[in-house]
């Protein structure tokens, strides 16, 4: 071995090596001066906000760059469950794994149920291969309890939907038959209208070339807008977000993508690509399958029924998403909202649907 791959393969790793994940030197020479300046208390299960106030980031950015450390060794993750009546700290796990549903507050004697949104929420813990913090260290409550209460604490939730979080921590899921809630999250599935028979009048390369630009533009829509893409399903996508009106604004942004992409590569007519799409909102349960971390229950179930009703170039819509105020306004903004007579089966008379109709989306490309 040269002395050069001898002193790479024994050197401790720095902020430098955060670089490869694409973080700006500027933001990594402020990670590293804050990192020098900090107290221990500001470096020890620390609040992520507090860090990216620090770092002068928002908040995904810096839920990024955390997890970018994580897995170079710099960082480690806490999952710390806060009572919702006294906001004790229950407890404190170093794996997802490690977070469990049901809990018990020994400081008020409370049973609770733990949510990924609400109650279990992340903090971030240096390393010895950044700085060596005193062996007595422990949380300074007082500290704590002050940043919390001008920043608000990071729910879980928030770093999972990250798109490098399970890309680059793979460790971090749940058991085979473990499952943690989520309150309230909002759910789309896609899928491509026609295409059959776009592979059979292109054939499989060129037609798997487009459908694959379609997903680049489904999951960078969704990441940009707050949230993740799931996984895609056949020629569909599944993303899931905190909160409805990202989610609409990323299926919006989606189908302005695909607008501009049959452009590009001059595809009219029937031929576009055209998205159909369902989105409803309401509560969850995460689960680990094939070693990623997925979503299941009915509010999953209602949203894949959604997308069937789609004709292609609108959105599906369950009145649980328009009951969020922004989420209303930006589909009044882009298009045409119409009542949706249909019925799920299963599900009682008064569950509104409604149909976003997206005149550009249905357009698509010009006619020749």
């Amino acid at each position: 071995m040269s002395l050069l791959n001898l002193f790479s393969s024994t050197r401790k790793p720095d902020v430098s090596s955060l670089a490869r994940h694409g973080f700006a030197p500027a933001t990594l020479d402020a990670l590293n001066r804050f990192i020098g300046r900090a107290a221990d208390r500001e470096l020890y299960q620390a609040n992520p906000r507090y860090w990216a106030e620090q770092l002068g980031l928002d908040e995904r950015t810096m839920l990024a760059l955390i997890v970018a450390g994580v897995q170079e060794g710099l960082f480690e993750l806490n999952w710390q469950t806060v009572c919702p009546i006294c906001k004790y700290y229950a407890r404190t796990s170093e794996s997802l794994g490690g977070v469990t549903q049901m809990h018990y507050c020994e400081n008020c004697d409370h049973d609770f149920d733990a949510y990924l949104d609400e109650e279990i929420v992340v903090a971030v813990s240096v390393t010895g291969a950044l700085r060596r913090l005193s062996p007595t260290r422990r949380v300074d409550p007082v500290f704590r309890e002050f940043v919390n209460a001008r920043y608000g604490r990071a729910p879980a939730l928030a770093l999972m939907h990250l798109p490098a979080f399970q890309e680059l921590v793979a460790q971090q899921t749940l058991p085979e038959g473990q499952w943690l809630g989520v309150k309230r999250l909002a759910i789309f599935f896609s899928d491509l209208r026609g295409s059959t028979a776009l592979y059979h009048k292109y054939g499989d390369v060129q037609a798997y070339r487009w459908v694959c630009e379609h997903f680049k533009i489904l999951f960078d829509a969704a990441a940009r807008r707050n949230g993740t893409a799931v996984k895609t399903i056949g020629d569909g996508v599944m993303g899931a977000f905190a909160d409805p009106f990202d989610a609409l604004r990323s299926v919006i942004d989606a189908m302005d993508g695909l607008t501009a992409l049959n452009e590009r590569f001059g595809l009219k007519g029937d031929d576009c690509l055209t998205l159909k799409v369902g989105l409803h909102a309401g509560p969850c349960i995460v689960v680990s399958l094939n070693g990623r971390l997925d979503y299941f229950g009915e509010t999953v179930n209602i949203a894949a029924r959604l997308s069937t009703l789609s004709d292609g170039g609108d959105i599906v819509l369950s009145h649980a998403v328009l009951d969020n105020e922004d989420a209303c306004a930006l589909a009044e903004d882009r298009g045409e909202v119409l009542p949706l007579a249909a019925r799920l089966r299963g599900l009682s008379e008064d569950f509104e649907l409604h149909r976003l109709n997206l005149p550009a989306a249905r357009k698509g490309s010009p006619q020749p």
